[in-house]
């Protein structure tokens, strides 16, 4: 299961009254409240009061909810009720609803940093999710077939929908005691293995339908097996179009689920690696076809005009920019240096929102690509460096 469903997300992306207060940090997985993560956590609550304060912007009964009811250490402690294990910790705050906190796991290294806006920060859920989308793995063997869900680098095992799967193939050798020398293969043994492998299809295409309705898109599938079995199942599944990645059979059906998720890691780091590459390819394309947007201006016009079909982001690109009144043309600017860590400071000038600037335009970027069915791909750093982090695939 994805660490953040889709009504969770959309429940967050709406517009909120200013000021719509996200802070984000990294934290300990284990223990996100320890000694060091509330020393962060309190200087991003002071330097999120203080700008409060300092804000003209600001509502007088919000400023007083939010400095009152909201941002305080206390209350974010006791708002984490749906914690996950994650390396990020998120808190959103808004005058008249509850606060809500998020442990996610973040693809890449994590800034602290906090943010006034309109609108919540989602982009480090989003990448969260992107990062965990449900994947299934089936292991393949013709004493016991087990299937696993998969999200991020966790699995869990699938007992339902007929798994695991116990296949009755008949072998000349269960009629006599010991080995036959020099046997010819049974020229019935395949017959019923491919009859059982057409059955295992079966469960499987009923599992991937659960898991589709939920997840709102098809999930891949990671294979483990013999070569022959992987070559049989490959002949007889109706679900081929789902493999992403192959591994070999080494009495993995017995195997601890933390043991088989280590083995598969690299495989997963083949199929993230593909996904990069093809969408490299589809924005090389793209640019032949003059349906390209680089850089975050052009891709802040298209994106506005609904024509983005897949955003492409540097994972931890930041943008900072003034964006015009009616909102489509977006002015990139250097990215205020924080002033946050390593405490926070009142002799700093006017925060960046009070003057016209904001730092979350790649997480609206984000939301406008995203509310107009666009796609979304963090890759790593780095690797849209001609672009300034940014480009996009264009619909026309």
């Amino acid at each position: 299961m994805s660490e953040v469903s889709t009504e969770e997300l959309a429940a967050l992306r709406g517009t909120r009254p200013y000021p719509a207060i996200t802070l984000v940090m990294p934290t300990d997985r284990k223990d996100p409240f320890g000694d060091k993560s509330r020393i962060l956590l309190r200087d991003l609550v002071t330097e999120a009061r203080r700008r409060l304060a300092d804000d003209p912007g600001v509502d007088r009964e919000a400023r007083r909810d939010l400095l009152h009811h909201k941002l305080d250490l206390d209350v974010i402690e006791s708002a984490r009720d749906s914690f996950r294990p994650g390396d990020t910790l998120v808190v959103y705050l808004a005058a008249d609803e509850p606060v809500q906190v998020w442990q996610v796991t973040s693809p890449w290294t994590v800034v602290p940093r906090v943010e006034f806006s309109t609108a919540f920060l989602t982009r480090f859920l989003v990448a969260a999710e992107q990062g965990s989308r449900p994947y299934l793995v089936l292991i393949l063997d013709q004493k016991l077939c087990r299937l696993f869900r998969g999200a991020a680098r966790e699995l869990s095992e699938v007992k339902a929908d007929g798994f695991p799967y116990a296949p009755q193939i008949p072998s000349p050798e269960d009629a006599v005691p010991g080995p036959i020398p020099h046997s010819a293969p049974y020229e019935d043994h395949e017959a019923p293995l491919k009859q059982y492998l057409r059955a295992l299809d079966t469960h499987l295409g009923q599992t991937v339908k659960e898991q589709t309705v939920k997840e709102q898109g098809r999930p891949p599938l990671f294979l483990i097996g013999s070569p022959k079995m992987l070559t049989m199942f490959g002949n007889e599944t109706q679900l081929g179009d789902l493999v992403a990645g192959t591994l070999p059979l080494t009495g993995m059906e017995t195997v601890p689920v933390a043991d088989l998720a280590k083995r598969l890691a690299p495989v997963l780091d083949e199929f993230h690696a593909r996904q990069v590459s093809e969408a490299l390819a589809a924005l090389d394309t793209a640019r032949g076809r003059g349906t390209f947007a680089g850089g975050a201006a052009a891709a802040w016009t298209a994106a506005l005009e609904k024509r983005v079909s897949l955003l492409v982001v540097d994972e931890g690109r930041v943008v900072a920019g003034r964006i015009s009144d009616d909102r489509r043309d977006l002015e990139v600017l250097p990215v205020p240096e924080p002033v946050t860590l390593p405490s926070p400071k009142r002799d700093i000038g006017p925060a960046p929102h009070s003057m016209g600037v904001t730092t979350d335009i790649v997480e609206q970027l984000v939301e406008t690509t995203i509310r107009a069915d666009g796609q979304v791909l963090f890759v790593p750093d780095g690797t849209l460096a001609a672009t300034d982090g940014v480009a996009a695939v264009l619909r026309f």
